[in-house]
C-alpha cells in the first residue's frame, strides 16, 4: 500500500510539473473586457505590396553542392524592406522591398500610387554581378553624397555593397569597397560611429567572407557552417566604413578595422544590428544579435578618425538564467530594436530569438535601462531582462522586432515578424537532434537531416502585435484584429507615411507575397511627427564652386538624440534611425504618441546632436503637437 501511495505520489507531482510548465509556455490571455478596452484604438487595412508583372518567381535558392542537403535553411532569409523619401515629396511614402522570390530590389509608392513615378526594380547594370551567385539580402537608403536626393546602398549575400546614387538621369552604381569582395550581410546601420559629425556605415555579416554559399556550380567542398549551435565563432566579419569625404561627385568611405582587438571573437554569425546613444554622449552603442552565440553590446569610445569599443556584459541576479543575461546568452538573435518601453525616459533594448512552443523554447529579451551608467566603464551593461515580467519572452521563431506607438496613448506596442520554413513535413524532432549532438558534427552536412523542399519550421504561425494591457504585461492581440495569417516574415519597417498622424507597418515575407498594413487609427490621442534635417556640405556637384550656399545641402540628422517633455515632466526619449534591425528598416523620420496632450500644448523638445565638425549640441523648441520639420544647423 505504501509502495502504491508513493509510486501515486511521484506521478501527481510530475503531472503538476508538467501542468505548470505548460502553463509558463503558454501566452497570457485575455478577458473580454480587458480585450474590447485594448482593441478599441487598433485597426489596420491590408494592402498588397509591388510585384513585378512578367516575371518567374522561384520558391527555394540554387546552392553550393555542400548545401543541397539544407537548401531550404539557407534560403531562409533575403525579404527585406525599407521605408523612405526617394521622390523628395517631404514623405517616407516609398518602399524598397526586396522580394527572394524575383532576387530583385523593387522600388515602388507606398499603395502603389504616385504622380512622381512608377515602381521601377534597382539591379546593377555596368559594375560585376553574377546572378547565379549573388542575392540581394537588405538595403539602407540615405542621401550618401548630400546632393539632396536619397540614395539606396544594396547589401547581398554574394558580393560587398553597391551605392546606388540618385541623379536626376536615374541611378549611378558605384561600389562601397575599394575591392569587390565576396561577402554576406545579413544587417547593416548608419550612424555616426567615430563622433566626427559625419553618418558611417556598419555591414554585419553571416557566413564567412569569402564564402561560396550561393554558387551551384561551386567545386570546392570546404564550406563553412558554424561550429557550435551556443558558442559559434566562425562566422563572417564586421566592417565599419567611415565617411572620408567626397571622391567628385560621390561620397567616399574607408574601411576601419581597430575595433577588432576590442572585442571578443570578432566573426559572429549576425543576424541583426542596432545603434543608438545610450548614455547621453552622442555616441552610438552596438547591439548586435547573433545567431549560435552571444549576442553583443559595445560601449562606444570612439574619437574622429578611430574607433574604439569596450565590450559589455550583464551582472546576473539570483533569479536569472545565464542565457537571460546581456552578452552571456547562449539562443539564436535574429531581431533587434532600441526604445523606452517602460516609460522611465532611458532606451530599452527588445531582442528576437526562438521562442516556438514544443520546438525550441528559449526566450526573447527585453533589457531595461537601469540608468547606471557609470558602470559601463567597468564593462558592466545596465541592463536587466524583464521579458517575461512584461509577457514578451514567448512568440514563436521570430525575426525582426519593432517598438511603435500605433494608437498615440505614449505607451509603447512591440511588433514581432515570425516564421522559419513553411512546408509539409515538420522537423523540429530532427533539428532537435542536431542541436544536442556533438558540435564537431555541424561542419558535416551529410548528418544533417534532410532540410530541403518540403521542410516545415514554425512555418505556420502569425506576426505578434503586442499591447499592454492594465496589469503590465503585454498581449498579443494580432488574431483579435484579423491580422493573424500565418506568414513566413523578416523584415518589418514602421513609419507614418502618409503623414495623417498613425504609424503604419510594412512587412517583407520570405517566398511569398509583402503587406502595408495602414493605419486606420480614429482615435483622439495626439501625436508629434519630427523630420529631423540638418545642413551639411555636399558633393561638388555643380560647376559654381565660388558659391557656398551651392554647396550646403539638408539630409535626416541620423542619430540625433530627442527628448520629449509632456506637462507631467514624463519625458519620451526617441532618435533618428539609421536602419536598426534585421531586414526591416523604419522611416528616418521620429514619431510620438503623446495620449491626451491638447492639441495646442506647447511642449519642449530637446534635440542633442552633433555638427559637422564633430562638436556635440543642443538646441530646445517650442512645439505642439503634429507634423513639424526641425533644421538644425550644421
Amino acid at each position: 500500500m505504501k509502495r502504491f501511495v508513493k509510486k501515486f505520489l511521484i506521478k501527481a507531482v510530475a503531472l503538476i510539473i508538467l501542468i505548470s510548465l505548460y502553463s509558463l509556455t503558454r501566452l497570457p490571455s485575455l478577458n473580454k473586457d480587458e480585450e474590447k478596452e485594448l482593441l478599441k484604438d487598433f485597426s489596420f487595412i491590408e494592402k498588397t505590396l509591388y510585384e513585378p508583372g512578367n516575371s518567374e518567381a522561384k520558391s527555394i535558392r540554387n546552392v553550393h553542392p555542400q548545401y543541397q542537403k539544407i537548401s531550404s535553411w539557407i534560403s531562409s532569409v533575403g525579404a527585406a524592406v525599407t521605408l523612405t523619401d526617394i521622390d523628395g515629396n517631404g514623405l517616407s511614402n516609398d518602399i524598397i522591398h526586396v522580394d527572394p522570390r524575383y532576387d530583385a530590389v523593387l522600388i515602388s509608392p507606398a499603395n502603389a500610387t504616385s504622380t512622381l513615378y512608377t515602381s521601377f526594380i534597382l539591379r546593377p547594370g555596368q559594375l560585376l554581378y553574377d546572378s547565379l551567385s549573388t542575392a540581394p539580402m537588405g538595403t539602407l537608403a540615405n542621401d550618401f553624397n548630400s546632393d539632396g536626393q536619397m540614395d539606396v546602398l544594396v547589401y547581398y549575400w554574394g558580393r560587398s555593397p553597391i551605392i546606388f546614387y540618385q541623379t536626376q538621369n536615374g541611378f549611378i552604381e558605384k561600389e562601397l569597397s575599394t575591392t569587390y569582395e565576396r561577402w554576406f550581410t545579413n544587417a547593416a546601420t548608419l550612424a555616426d560611429f567615430d563622433g566626427d559629425g559625419n553618418t558611417d556605415i556598419l555591414l554585419t555579416n553571416y557566413f564567412p567572407d569569402g564564402s561560396r554559399v550561393l554558387d551551384a556550380n561551386a567545386k570546392e567542398h570546404d564550406q563553412t557552417m558554424q561550429h557550435s549551435m551556443s558558442r559559434a565563432y566562425n562566422g563572417g566579419k564586421d566592417h565599419f566604413f567611415l565617411f572620408n569625404g567626397f571622391d567628385n561627385e560621390f561620397a567616399k568611405f574607408i574601411e576601419n578595422t581597430d575595433c577588432r582587438k576590442d572585442v571578443d571573437h570578432a566573426e559572429d554569425w549576425t543576424l541583426a544590428v542596432a545603434a543608438a546613444d545610450i548614455n547621453n554622449d552622442q555616441l552610438p552603442e552596438i547591439y548586435f544579435a547573433n545567431d549560435f552565440g552571444p549576442d553583443k553590446l559595445l560601449y562606444n569610445l570612439s574619437t574622429p578618425g578611430h574607433l574604439r569599443f569596450k565590450q559589455l556584459y550583464g551582472a546576473r541576479r539570483f533569479t536569472d538564467i545565464r542565457s537571460g543575461v546581456l552578452g552571456k546568452d547562449s539562443f539564436k538573435g535574429m531581431g533587434a530594436c532600441f526604445g523606452d518601453i517602460n516609460g522611465d525616459g532611458l532606451v530599452d533594448i527588445y531582442v528576437s530569438n526562438i521562442a516556438a512552443n514544443f520546438a525550441l523554447q528559449e526566450s526573447h529579451f527585453v533589457f531595461i535601462n537601469t540608468g547606471e551608467f557609470d558602470k559601463m566603464k567597468e564593462g558592466i551593461a545596465p541592463f536587466v531582462n524583464e521579458s517575461e515580467k512584461l509577457g514578451l519572452s514567448r512568440s514563436s521563431w521570430s525575426w525582426d522586432c519593432k517598438f511603435a506607438d500605433f494608437n498615440n496613448d505614449g505607451v509603447l506596442e512591440a511588433v514581432q515578424a515570425t516564421g522559419f520554413v513553411r512546408g509539409v513535413q515538420n522537423k523540429w524532432a530532427e533539428l532537435q537532434e542536431v542541436a544536442i549532438g556533438n558540435d564537431e558534427l555541424l561542419a558535416k552536412t551529410e548528418v544533417w537531416p534532410d532540410l530541403g523542399v518540403g521542410t516545415d519550421l514554425s512555418g505556420h504561425d502569425h506576426n505578434y502585435l503586442f499591447v499592454r494591457g492594465k496589469s503590465g504585461k503585454y498581449q498579443d492581440i494580432a488574431l483579435r484584429l484579423g491580422i493573424d495569417m500565418a506568414h513566413i516574415t523578416r523584415g518589418l519597417a514602421v513609419g507614418d507615411k502618409d503623414h495623417d498622424g498613425d504609424v503604419d507597418l510594412i512587412t517583407a515575407n520570405q517566398w511569398e507575397t509583402s503587406y502595408e498594413y495602414e493605419n486606420n487609427y480614429k482615435g483622439k490621442n495626439s501625436f508629434l511627427g519630427l523630420r529631423i534635417m540638418q545642413t551639411v556640405k555636399a558633393a561638388a556637384l555643380n560647376k559654381n564652386k565660388s558659391s557656398p550656399e551651392n554647396n550646403t545641402r539638408l539630409k535626416f540628422a541620423i542619430g540625433a538624440s530627442v527628448k520629449v517633455i509632456l506637462p507631467d515632466k514624463k519625458i519620451i526619449p526617441g532618435y533618428v534611425d539609421g536602419g536598426n534591425g534585421h531586414s526591416g528598416k523604419n522611416s528616418n523620420e521620429v514619431f510620438f504618441g503623446l495620449g491626451n496632450i491638447a492639441k495646442d500644448q506647447k511642449l519642449d523638445v530637446v534635440i542633442q546632436y552633433r555638427d559637422i565638425k564633430g562638436i556635440v549640441k543642443q538646441e530646445v523648441f517650442q512645439l505642439i503637437p503634429g507634423w513639424h520639420t526641425i533644421i538644425l544647423q550644421g
